[in-house]
């Protein structure tokens, strides 16, 4: 794994960090009966990965990708090249504090230091099911089924990608927030519902979110646009050709191409 993989999860030697404990399984040993009793949401699956060399850690994650996500060509091949730029797959347990809960994250350490992603336990069927009875519309295949690899996912040291208990939570503030405000949300010159956007991807401490807007249906799925915490706005979709200018994507796998090629919006 990358220094950067180790530096963050480093619990000696620093300052302040976020965890007092950190468990590699892929180097600590454990048995499944000691790993699942420290956190009993460790998947099966995840705890026998890590018995496995590093390449065919990263060769059965990639297949599990390309077998669950929907089929599209161009992000197939994006994804095929994306694993081939990852150094290791691990799985760690931690603790933010002593004597506190263990929590587990699948780590994707890409090769020459450059960055890292960290995925948590997929999402079980009856989750699913009580956010679209919670949030009455129909959610983009894609990004259901990413939610069966990870329900919550992000980059260093941020999980932005929200699980589906936070995205009900995000949807609220964010009808709190602009239901109520002097200044109208816009894309361009016109003026949105903000009933109208669920939010999937939180920029932190900027108010800002990535969402699925159910009033733009650039293909066969739901499209998602960025919302501005800043300026009251989202992303202007009216040019096709400046979508991708805008953070405008008519599927959610085009959007999390962008952000796995390391892409911010922030």
């Amino acid at each position: 794994m990358n220094t950067l993989v180790r530096d963050f999860y480093r619990t000696e030697g620093k300052e302040e960090g976020l965890f007092s404990s950190a468990l590699f399984l892929t180097v600590d040993q454990q048995s499944w009966e000691e790993a699942s009793a420290k956190c009993s949401r460790l998947p099966r699956g995840w705890f026998e990965l890590c018995h496995l060399p590093a390449e065919d850690r990263i060769e059965f994650v990639r297949d599990f990708w390309l077998n669950l996500l929907p089929y599209h060509p161009s992000f197939h091949l994006f994804l095929e090249d994306f694993f081939r730029k990852i150094e290791d797959i691990t799985v760690v347990l931690t603790q933010s504090q002593k004597q506190g809960p263990w929590s587990v994250e699948m780590v994707y350490s890409l090769k020459d230091n450059r960055s890292f992603f960290r995925g948590l336990p997929p999402c079980n069927e009856s989750a699913i099911d009580e956010l679209k009875s919670r949030v009455a519309t129909p959610f983009p295949r894609d990004y259901l089924a990413f939610l069966r690899i990870h329900n919550g996912f992000g980059k260093l040291s941020e999980l932005g990608l929200l699980s589906v208990d936070r995205v009900v939570d995000a949807k609220q503030r964010l009808m709190d927030q602009y239901l109520d405000a002097e200044r109208p949300l816009r894309a361009g010159n016109v003026s949105i519902d903000p009933c109208a956007l669920i939010p999937f991807y939180e920029s932190y401490g900027l108010g800002s979110y990535q969402c699925f807007f159910n009033e733009w249906y650039p293909g066969n799925e739901m499209g998602n646009v960025y919302l501005s915490g800043i300026d009251y706005t989202i992303s202007d979709y009216a040019d096709r050709k400046r979508w991708a200018d805008h953070f405008a994507f008519p599927t959610f796998l085009d959007w999390l191409s962008f952000y796995l090629e390391g892409n911010s919006i922030d």
